[in-house]
């Protein structure tokens, strides 16, 4: 990598929190918070570095909580629920919206207060970058998204239909358009394909994932009830569950951005 985009990078870390592999790839998830982010700056005509404050963080997509720190402002992450409760050490934060009311009500129970807005940021993604602009003209009926820590090799019998976390994410979106229909282990497979309307399913393949966080964010798009296939050919049978106002929400986490950190 470039020194001025190390140097880059490792400024934009300071300001906004998102999770990096120790090995220097991408996880799509996780980066798309410098996506998000820095699009709804843009719209201010604010650059990320621009953000003076470099002692609290903010924490816009993910379930990275447990690496928040006291002052830490939260727009749209959540919690993981396999990460132990005594490792969640902040006292205070300031938050402005969460993924889901799981989160929320975990958050709460700490004594924070938290406003009940909700929705994972990537569902922005289709303002900023409309499918009529992504340049899509292949089609195909089903792509599968094995989550980032999941082999490959589990699905050699859909090898034809992968589409790998590990891209950039204006590459995974391109391939996740792609489809008809979207079968993903992974939790941004599922919510990048239903903010641009495309059917989706979550595979769980006991990848080791705590079920939290699919259950926060279904929740949080007004879902309490929605459905999970075991393998690619039951999520294949069973379809996409409910569709939700997905423009409600992204009107919700936009109203609630803390432009007041870029003064």
């Amino acid at each position: 990598m470039p020194i001025l985009e190390t140097w880059q990078r490792r400024e934009e870390a300071r300001r906004l929190y998102w999770w990096q592999p120790d090995n220097g790839s991408i996880n799509v998830g996780d980066d798309l918070a410098r996506v998000v982010v820095t699009s709804m700056l843009a719209l201010h005509d604010r650059l990320l570095l621009q953000k003076k404050n470099t002692r609290h963080r903010l924490f816009a997509i993910g379930s990275v909580l447990h690496n928040a720190k006291n002052g830490d402002v939260v727009w749209g992450s959540g919690v993981n629920g396999k990460v132990a409760a005594d490792a969640h050490t902040f006292r205070a934060l300031d938050v402005r919206a969460v993924r889901g009311p799981l989160t929320r009500a975990l958050l709460m129970e700490r004594g924070l207060q938290v406003p009940s807005i909700f929705g994972d940021p990537a569902l922005l993604m289709p303002a900023f970058y409309p499918r009529a602009l992504l340049g899509v003209t292949t089609r195909r009926p089903y792509v599968v998204v094995p989550h980032f820590n999941e082999p490959v090799h589990k699905y050699t019998a859909h090898k034809d239909c992968l589409v790998l976390p590990t891209m950039k994410p204006l590459t995974f979106v391109r391939q996740l358009l792609e489809a008809e229909f979207v079968v993903s282990s992974s939790l941004h497979g599922v919510i990048l394909a239903e903010a641009y309307g495309v059917p989706a399913v979550y595979l769980d393949s006991d990848n080791g994932e705590n079920q939290f966080k699919y259950d926060d964010y279904y929740q949080g798009t007004g879902r309490p009830a929605w459905h999970a296939g075991k393998t690619v050919e039951e999520c294949l049978s069973l379809g996409g569950n409910a569709a939700f106002d997905v423009e409600g929400i992204g009107k919700g986490l936009m109203d609630a951005f803390p432009y007041d950190l870029w003064p």
